[in-house]
């Protein structure tokens, strides 16, 4: 029974359970149909807002297009758009920039034309205004743009419209200019036609001219190869001649060197006289010699006396050296520079002698490496040169040291002699040594070898400077004395005028003179010295 009961209440609670559980079934249901049904209306309410929506976006997106097909944009974008529209904003600036210039120029040529340029100028402003203004307008739009635009394609329509009037005005002038270019230009061209037929005429005379010419210039050919053909026969001659001439003046100088060799090896015998002593006056030092204007002979020349018994002119040791003072036409007039013996004095007769001249020839001289006239180191070739002169002698070259300048002259046949000079001063002179001084000098030596082999070729013979020295009549002890400025008149006259003797014995010629002598003066028996005053000057 129990288990009967048990079974009834369970059973009773079971179906409560179902109740209940049937009962939030149903309500929820109830609860989610509502919820549904809410749903649903609010879809459908969506649905139809985002049609709505979806046509209006196709009406603006239809409109974007529209706008955009007639702004001429391609971009879709905004800020692409934008972009692409100042671009081609910039695009149009320069634009108008190139038109500007453009319309400034025409205007330019216009104007060179004959144009009005205040109508031009008018409208050349109106178009730069329009320009400045599409440029510089703040709210800048479409139709804004296209005002700007319209306003100035007005003004370059007045432009162009005064321009092609103005055009149509010069065109007219140009025609009447034309016309009456034409009138002329036929006047000229009728002038021309006239110059032409004159011109052909003379041009036809001018090639009658130059056939002619040509027959003459044939002519002068023909003789012209003849020429040169009888030139090159004389250059041929003359090379012949030349080379005939180049060894008979290579034998004669042979000739001349082996005769001046020979000359050379004869101490007694070197040269002849150039001229005697004829008057000797010991208290003023001066004395008459037999060489005159017309041998060559000059005033302040410098002559050596030798003894007139010398056995060979001149020795080694003069007796004595003379100056010229006054120059005659048949004697000269010297005074006494020096005597080198007091037991040997000039006597009357004694041989006057001139290393550098000789009547009516100059002795001519060539100058070789150092010259040191006083030997006390330094070069002293201006005052050998100078003495030279003075004596009458010419230099005519020199090959000086090449720290003291650069070699002179030329060497020929004519030179006499060349002066060299081996001496050793007197005192040590100090030469700085350097690898360039020391190359000058070799290069001297190198030099000086040459030239005097040359020299002998030729026939130069060498004169050692202590030689020339004794016979230029040089004292290291003599001072040096300048040319004379001024001359004693009353002394050469009491020197010249006859002497006043206590005997009134006829004055004789001097034994000692040369008998025979062709240099020797014809007057010499006039002589106003005596005998006995010679032999007083030998006793002392």
């Amino acid at each position: 029974m129990a288990a009967s009961s048990n079974e009834s209440q369970g059973l009773k609670i079971a179906v409560a359970v179902f109740i209940a559980l049937s009962v939030i079934l149903s309500v929820t249901c109830y609860f989610l149909y509502s919820s549904y049904a809410q749903a649903d209306a609010q879809r459908a309410k969506a649905v139809e807002g985002e049609s709505t929506a979806r046509k209006a976006q196709g009406m603006l997106q239809a409109q974007v297009e529209d706008l955009r097909g007639r702004i001429g944009v391609r971009a879709e974008d905004a800020d692409a758009a934008k972009a692409e529209i100042d671009a081609h904003y910039k695009k149009i600036y320069g634009q108008l920039d190139e038109l500007d210039n453009k319309v400034a120029a025409s205007l330019q040529k216009f104007q060179q034309s004959g144009a009005q340029p205040a109508e031009l100028e008018d409208l050349r402003a109106k178009v730069q205004q329009a320009i400045q203004s599409f440029r510089q307008e703040n709210k800048r739009t479409y139709i804004s743009s296209l005002d700007r635009l319209t306003e100035l394609m007005e003004n370059l329509s007045l432009l162009a419209t005064v321009m092609g009037g103005d055009y149509l005005d010069l065109r007219h002038a140009l025609e009447s200019a034309t016309t009456v270019n034409n009138k002329q230009l036929a006047v000229q061209t009728s002038q021309a036609e006239t110059a032409r037929n004159d011109v052909m005429e003379e041009q036809k005379k001018h090639v009658e001219e130059r056939g002619s010419l040509l027959a003459k210039v044939e002519t002068l050919t023909k003789d012209n190869d003849l020429k040169t053909t009888e030139i090159a026969n004389l250059n041929e001659q003359v090379r012949r001649l030349k080379e005939e001439h180049d060894k008979e003046r290579g034998l004669l100088t042979t000739q001349i060197r082996d005769w001046r060799d020979k000359a050379e090896r004869s101490d007694v015998v070197l040269d002849h006289p150039d001229g005697y002593v004829t008057y000797v006056d010991y208290e003023s030092r001066e004395v008459q010699v037999n060489v005159n204007r017309q041998m060559g002979a000059r005033p302040q020349m410098v002559l050596a006396i030798f003894d007139a018994r010398s056995p060979g002119v001149p020795t080694e040791k003069p007796k004595g050296t003379i100056q010229l003072t006054k120059v005659g036409d048949l004697y000269s007039v010297a005074r006494i520079v020096k005597m080198n013996n007091p037991i040997e004095p000039i006597r009357t007769g004694d041989i006057v002698y001139s290393a550098a001249w000789s009547p009516n020839s100059p002795t001519h001289f060539a100058f070789m490496g150092k010259i040191d006239v006083n030997r006390d180191g330094r070069d002293d070739r201006a005052e050998l040169k100078r003495m030279i002169e003075d004596a009458g002698g010419v230099v005519d070259y020199d090959l000086p040291p090449p720290w003291l300048g650069k070699e002179t002259g030329k060497l020929s046949p004519q030179i006499d002699w060349y002066v060299t000079d081996d001496r050793m001063p007197f005192r040590d002179v100090y030469n700085p040594s350097s690898e360039p001084m020391l190359k000058l000098e070799s290069e001297l030596k190198e030099r000086m070898g040459k030239v005097i082999q040359e020299a002998r070729l030729v026939g130069i013979r060498p004169m050692p400077i202590g030689k020339l020295l004794n016979y230029l009549g040089y004292d290291i002890n003599t001072p040096i004395f300048g040319k004379t400025e001024a001359v004693n008149d009353a002394a050469i006259k009491r020197l010249v005028s006859p002497k006043r003797r206590e005997n009134a014995a006829a004055p004789a010629a001097d034994a000692n003179a040369p008998a025979g002598n062709a240099n020797a003066p014809a007057d010499n028996a006039g002589a106003s010295e005596t005998p006995k005053k010679d032999d007083q000057a030998g006793d002392q």
